[in-house]
């Protein structure tokens, strides 16, 4: 297509949130279906997505009575994009699909590729999980024989379990049936206004069963359907040793059940499930020792957490095999552990307390896989040393693409000890400067193991924790400056660097501003952070701005060089050198000034941003937070978050749902708060809960009892399973709304009673 010429293609599809995202949207065709598609969606929404080997530029959804609905790009144009019709991101929709399934199957580090095999992205749709040692290769593009066989050796060899299923127009599904008996299809549909996800089961007479990926199961062989006539019903044939044709089971409602002190008896490796003997309750009955049946590369549940079945269940009398083993078995093809130990929905369950005995050093020494993972702590903890501050855990696992429910509290505990073993008197304990997010102020929760195991006592007092977290923290800061402890004396320079929250706003700010490939006027800066302009002198501004950035490093940007003043036109702010130097930047062979790199360093910090960006799995927060919005209303945003929640449990104790302006009586006035500011808070308000807990953002709504515009936005963040469509967001919606009513019941009761 010539660069200026209008787009007069139809585009029937998308990508949400950004050129690279991977959450597909199609557009449907009706009017009706339009105006649907389009709750809690804005026009500025939409990408020509890369992954659907586009342009990246951004689409208008065009809205039409007598024609189909569409896509359309913006002029000018200049996209060279072949696929545009309701099939085109049916990789994107597979791929999601198999990554929400495979969640649900217990697999919560789930990876998705799409690699180009000569047609663009999205030739394959490759799935691992499994700690990278098992593979679902969707084969989408027409393959030859030749080099299907050649590809299947290549993966064969490695060390990965691959299973191989097929698109609709792959074109070698026959060569599969031939070497398994069957082959595995993936297709999709257009229902309701979306893709819906299909498996098939191809067998020798070509014909294809379709099924969805919620009445299937996965194997050691990998994804088995209903159809596959050599597959057990269920594993209680072969965990009873009979051979029943027929057998009762009693559908269980998911979020109904949950279990706790689970421990292995047997491995089934006929049905590939793994049995665990249990204390079972369901909500409103009494606890019974029941008989589990888990997938086998299911993440095996702890006896110390109580754990929810949520997903596809059933229940299954056993025969009788006398007074000392179960008679009931539950077969689940996944479950949930709860961030708490305790649920007022099953009283009776009690996991035992996880056992204190501090780790030994070859418990704490981290594996071979894990090594970079603890360098790349230690450096990142040397480098907020260097600037006086600390650091969020949560925002660690992020610079390196992890989310924060991929790491357990066990192994954040192992992953610290190694950070800073072995312990030594002349040198800092790294893990004094890591913190949880929203904790109150003092030593993060689990520092007290960490110290136990650095040979610390376990034992140890909390006002012992406190002091040693102190000392440990100062030591830290003196150490790695090469600094003497500083004196308590007042600042005579302004603002202190040693301001560990402002360093992290500017930081924030400044991540943003590279982001976006541009610059900011000093003063928009200090406004949007929260500072005070009139008490930053010169000498501060100098001392913050290195702070911001820490120690010199090529593999780090320099953010100050995104600073200017204000009516400055172009070039380095005058204080850039000053910055550079005390960055410890040096001119090297080239001999430059600090003003003559100034435009490397700029385009090197929005390299490095946008680098750190693509990595990471989990999205930078959406919304900014306006601290000048917080000092016009006169009330900190601490104090908005703490009011919201408070307002919420009252809701969820009442079993209501509520608007904005209802939470108006909690002191917050709504039409002061655009709907970022509003996200943020409900972020805040639900961040606290962990990957499993209730959602008291679910009841907030808006006009017409709908969800409000930015709730998948908040489970997106949050890294909950999310839609871009509004019928199943809506489900998401209603099942988190329940489960806030119920766990609040009890209150509400008690209050009553």
């Amino acid at each position: 297509m010539p660069p200026y010429e209008e787009d007069t293609r139809k585009v029937q599809t998308a990508v949400i949130g950004q050129p690279d995202s991977d959450w597909p949207a199609f557009l449907p065709f009706d009017h009706d279906d339009f105006d649907r598609f389009m709750l809690g969606r804005s026009r500025d929404d939409f990408y020509c997505g890369t992954l659907l080997g586009g342009c990246g530029k951004k689409l208008t959804a065009k809205r039409y009575l007598h024609k189909k609905c569409h896509f359309a790009h913006r002029p000018p144009v200049h996209c060279r994009r072949t696929q545009t019709g309701e099939d085109s991101a049916d990789h994107l929709y597979i791929g999601q699909a198999l990554q929400y399934w495979l969640r649900r199957q217990g697999h919560q580090k789930v990876r998705v590729s799409y690699p180009d095999l000569g047609s663009g992205p999205g030739g394959a749709v490759e799935v691992r999980f499994g700690a990278g040692t098992r593979l679902i290769r969707v084969q989408m593009d027409r393959m030859s024989l030749k080099r299907w066989e050649a590809t299947r050796a290549q993966l064969a060899a490695g060390n990965v379990f691959v299973q191989w299923v097929y698109g609709p127009n792959s074109g070698i599904t026959h060569n599969e049936v031939k070497a398994e008996g069957h082959a595995i299809r993936f297709t999709c549909r257009t229902e309701g206004g979306t893709r819906k996800v299909y498996v098939g089961t191809q067998g020798p007479d070509h014909s294809v069963k379709l099924t969805t990926l919620d009445e299937c199961h996965l194997t050691d062989e990998g994804i088995v359907t209903p159809h596959l006539p050599d597959e057990p019903s269920t594993a209680a044939e072969a965990d009873a040793g009979t051979d029943t044709t027929t057998e009762l089971a009693f559908p269980i409602v998911p979020g109904r059940l949950a279990f706790t002190a689970a421990v292995p008896t047997e491995e089934q490796t006929v049905t590939a499930r793994r049995v665990y003997d249990a204390d079972v309750q369901p909500a409103g009955s009494v606890m019974s020792r029941m008989r589990i049946a888990l997938p086998v590369h299911s993440v095996p549940p702890s006896p110390h957490r109580l754990n929810v079945i949520e997903s596809t269940a059933h229940l299954i009398p056993l025969p009788d095999v006398g007074t000392d083993r179960p008679s009931w078995l539950i077969e689940a093809v996944g479950f949930s552990p709860l961030p708490t130990q305790s649920d007022p929905r099953w009283p009776d369950l009690r996991p035992a307390p996880e056992p204190q005995t501090p780790p030994s050093l070859e418990e704490t020494a981290p594996p071979a896989k894990d090594e970079a993972l603890v360098k790349f702590l230690r450096h990142k903890l040397m480098q907020t040393a260097r600037s006086r501050g600390v650091i969020n855990w949560e925002t660690l696992l992020r610079y390196k693409g992890y989310a924060p429910g991929d790491i357990t509290p066990q192994d954040r505990v192992r992953l610290l000890v190694a950070v800073d073993h072995p312990r030594s008197s002349d040198k800092p304990v790294l893990s004094s400067l890591v913190r949880l997010a929203h904790q109150e102020p003092g030593p993060a929760a689990h520092f007290h193991e960490v110290l136990a195991g650095l040979g610390w006592s376990a034992d140890l007092s909390p006002e012992k924790v406190r002091d040693i977290w102190e000392r440990q923290r100062k030591t830290a800061y003196d150490l790695v400056r090469g600094e003497t402890p500083p004196k308590n004396t007042a600042s005579t320079g302004g603002t202190a660097p040693a301001d560990s929250d402002l360093i992290s706003r500017f930081r924030t700010e400044l991540e943003r501003v590279a982001f976006r490939r541009t610059l900011i006027n000093w003063s928009t800066l200090v406004k949007l952070t929260g500072a005070r302009s009139a008490g930053i002198t010169p000498s501060a501004r100098v001392r913050l701005l290195v702070a911001v950035d820490g120690s010199y490093s090529s593999k780090r940007p320099v953010l100050s060089s995104l600073v200017k003043l204000d009516g400055q036109a172009t070039g380095p702010a005058p204080f850039f050198g000053e910055v550079l130097k005390e960055l410890g930047w040096t001119s090297g062979s080239t001999r430059r000034s600090p003003e003559a790199a100034w435009p490397a360093e700029r385009d090197r910090a929005y390299a490095l941003v946008a680098k750190a960006a693509s990595a990471s799995k989990t999205p930078p927060s959406p919304f900014r937070d306006d601290h000048s919005l917080w000092a016009n209303l006169g009330i900190k945003r601490k104090t908005a978050v703490k009011a919201v929640r408070r307002a919420l449990v009252s809701a969820a104790e009442r079993q209501v749902r509520v608007s904005w302006q209802t939470l108006a009586s909690a002191g917050i006035r709504p039409e002061a708060l655009p709907d970022p500011t509003r996200a943020s808070i409900l972020i805040d308000v639900d961040r606290a809960t962990g990957p499993d807990g209730v959602l008291l953002s679910s009841l907030v709504v808006s006009s017409g009892n709908l969800p409000v515009p930015y709730f998948a936005d908040i489970l997106k963040y949050l890294g909950r399973p999310y839609s871009s469509f509004p019928i199943e967001l809506s489900r998401i919606r209603k099942a988190e709304q329940a489960r806030a009513f119920a766990a609040y019941a009890w209150s509400a009761n008690r209050t009553e009673a």
